[in-house]
């Protein structure tokens, strides 16, 4: 019986991924085009140490104010409709949270009226020596508030890849949304960091004090994220809610800083951060001292905290510690927030080593399929680009490139990112009979059954499970797993995750085809058993029949014969008969030593005939080996033809036998130094036994080789011991 159990509506993890990256993409884009929108002076503005006022320490080359202040010009206010704006040592601040409040609405103030003065140039600027400048304002494409925007977006973003590349395949994990919700934090904490902190002189006030509330509430919930993961992961540590306890005091700090209750954020903000930095060490002790005996969690808490924790450290002495004690920061942010690369990307080297968060390597294949998607896109905005710049002869050269080399590397990027390895149905079914009716035993077609699924499903992931649902095959809930039932009780059950290679989710469809698959599989082990036991059935006639029929007649002339010789042939013509009886039983075996014991007494006994010493050389680690009756008939028959071919076509005074080899297989090497003067029988002898010698090998899965030279004649055989 089967069934499915998956809920309309949800998209597969690279639908979710695409679409959420495309959100973040558009934030980014906003976040861009606000800093490019923003009135642009064209100078580098740093605060004067000496005396309030900020002072020109250079000009940018696309300044449109380079004819009208020099360098080193230190300026002191800003006129405003007869208004002066006094301009402070903070005016410039990168991070406005390190004012205390009081500083900080005096800030917000202050950067209104220096915005409305910038908006309508042009704009008036008084210099410490009480001279007035009037300064005019562009807009170019490009400025140092870009730059600035993008480096500090830069680290949010490889933030919220990690994270939410990690949460798109266990949406339902407390661990991965947790750390899903720290990605998106940090992003959301860069982002607004690259609104404000860059801005050549001034913003509306208002819009910094959305920015900045929006930087605490997102800095605080990395803390608290961060800060509870380990309560959960690798091993949860208790039934409270401690999550959600840590996300709700984040949040309350949160409330504190916007009520302004305290003096600044540096006990709103950065004390609770320092805080849960703490606490967050204290819980990783206790999932450690949990861990102990799980081999497998404590190896992934070890790459977990030091990633994490040495990520989190250098975040908080480079960035919290200076402004949690009023202090200032010695390294710049843009150097700082590269604690974030020690955090994510260590965690992302993790998946692969050490499976973090249950996530496969396969995660590594979406990020590839997503960054050859951006490498389609930048391709053609650089063709674009190229051509918009191009002219004359430039645009026929770069015309000449793009039809010979770039649109056929890009229609490869798009075939490779676009092919879909799930074959069609008639495909599959094809590939199916071929499979199973091709396959002459039911352990080949078991063998078979889950790279049929790879084949047709194209998963993520193929792996044994214990079957969570009734029935013999489901989809789960959220439509990322289909689960089948063991084909027999001896094999496990199967889950398969993110067909397509996470491209899309399992449906009804997909479980009709798993059906039809399935049961066409049971009637193939089905015809295979019936036709084993025909063949058993069949078998075991002819048994019966060489025993009481050709046995019984050999047995009345061993009893009659007139002389030895002719009791000799038929003593070997039953010791023949028996073993073609005992190999129509494939279940009968026989211990590895008794059969070197057997091989060895008659190879003795044949040399001992014909006057020849044997040096018999064993190395073979015979402890607990079985041997078919398969491989102890061919055996023998080998070493007896190579003695008999020794004994017919040489004249050797040694025989040398090594055997060598353990449970898992056997070498065999048969040498005689009786071949200098018959050299000329070399085509003879390659045309006699050697034939039925190699094929003996070849039927067990073995190799054979013959070398014959003026010194010796050397045999050799490689045999395998598994079941034939």
């Amino acid at each position: 019986m089967s069934s499915i159990i998956n809920r309309p509506g949800l998209l597969a993890p690279r639908t979710q991924l695409l679409l959420l990256c495309m959100l973040a993409l558009l934030a980014t884009l906003l976040c861009t085009l606000w800093v490019a929108t923003t009135p642009y002076l064209g100078l580098d503005l740093v605060k004067t140490e000496e005396a309030p006022g900020v002072r020109v320490q250079s000009l940018q080359p696309n300044s449109p104010n380079i004819s009208r202040i020099s360098a080193g010009t230190v300026l002191v206010a800003v006129w405003r409709d007869g208004v002066r704006v006094p301009l402070h040592n903070d005016t410039l601040i990168e991070d406005p949270d390190l004012l205390d409040y009081a500083s900080y609405n005096r800030f917000l103030r202050e950067q209104s009226l220096l915005w409305q003065a910038l908006a309508d140039p042009p704009l008036v600027v008084e210099t410490d020596q009480g001279a007035r400048i009037e300064l005019q304002v562009d807009q170019p494409w490009w400025s140092p508030a870009m730059t600035y925007a993008l480096l500090h977006g830069l680290y949010g973003w490889v933030a919220l890849l990690v994270a939410l590349g990690i949460w798109v395949y266990n949406p339902q994990r407390t661990e991965t949304r947790l750390f899903a919700a720290s990605g998106v934090a940090l992003f959301a904490t860069t982002l607004t960091l690259a609104s404000y902190g860059g801005r050549e002189l001034a913003l509306p006030g208002n819009v910094i004090a959305a920015l900045m509330s929006v930087n605490h509430l997102a800095v605080l919930m990395v803390c608290a994220t961060l800060s509870v993961l380990f309560w959960v992961y690798p091993i949860r540590l208790g039934r409270a809610p401690v999550p959600m306890i840590g996300v709700l005091l984040g949040l309350a700090a949160w409330v504190a800083d916007q009520l302004q209750f305290t003096p600044g954020p540096q006990y709103t903000i950065y004390s609770t951060i320092l805080g849960g930095f703490v606490c967050g060490i204290i819980i990783m002790g206790l999932q450690w001292r949990a861990t102990r005996g799980h081999p497998l969690e404590r190896a992934a808490l070890k790459w977990c905290f030091l990633s994490i924790f040495v990520g989190s450290l250098l975040m908080i002495a480079l960035i919290m510690l200076p402004a949690a004690v009023g202090g200032t920061r010695a390294v710049p942010l843009v150097i700082s927030l590269a604690s974030v690369l020690v955090l994510y990307l260590g965690l992302a080297a993790g998946l692969h080593r050490y499976r973090l968060f249950h996530v496969e390597r396969w995660w590594f294949r979406t990020w590839h399929w997503f960054f050859g998607g951006v490498l389609v896109l930048a391709l053609d905005a650089l063709l674009v680009f190229v051509i918009g710049l191009a002219g004359g002869m430039a645009l026929l050269l770069s015309l000449a490139i793009a039809g010979w080399v770039y649109f056929p590397l890009r229609q490869w990027l798009m075939g490779l990112l676009g092919r879909s390895d799930q074959r069609p149905l008639d495909t599959t079914l094809r590939q199916l009979v071929n499979n199973l009716f091709a396959a002459d035993s039911e352990a080949r077609i078991r063998s078979a059954w889950p790279d049929l699924l790879r084949r047709m499903f194209n998963p993520l992931q193929c792996c044994a499970v214990h079957m969570p649902v009734a029935g013999d095959i489901a989809v789960s809930e959220d439509g990322a797993r289909l689960y089948l039932r063991a084909l027999t009780p001896a094999d496990a059950d199967l889950m398969l995750e993110h067909p397509d290679r996470g491209g899309r989710l399992f449906n009804p469809e997909d479980l009709r085809v798993a059906r039809l698959l399935r049961d066409l599989t049971d009637k193939a082990v089905e015809a295979v058993r019936a036709r084993e036991l025909g063949a058993e059935a069949e078998r075991q006639r002819i048994a019966r029949d060489l025993h009481d029929d050709v046995g019984g007649r050999i047995l009345s002339l061993l009893r009659n014969a007139p002389d030895e010789r002719q009791e000799g042939l038929a003593r070997n013509a039953l010791q023949s008969l028996r073993e073609a009886s005992k190999a129509l039983d494939h279940s009968a075996s026989s211990r590895l030593s008794d059969g070197l014991e057997d091989w060895q007494m008659e190879c003795r006994a044949r040399c001992g005939e014909m006057r020849v010493p044997l040096q018999w050389l064993q190395n073979v680690n015979a402890e607990g080996a079985d041997l078919s009756v398969r491989h102890n008939i061919n055996v023998r028959r080998i070493l007896s033809e190579a003695l008999t071919n020794a004994f017919r076509h040489a004249a050797p005074s040694r025989i040398t036998v090594r055997v060598g080899g353990d449970a898992s297989g056997l070498t065999l090497e048969v040498v005689n130094d009786g071949v200098g003067e018959m050299a000329i029988e070399r085509d003879v002898l390659a045309g006699r036994g050697l034939n039925h010698m190699r094929t003996r090998a070849e039927e067990l899965g073995g190799r054979f080789s013959f070398e014959l030279d003026e010194q010796q004649a050397r045999l050799f055989a490689d045999i395998p011991l598994g079941q034939v």
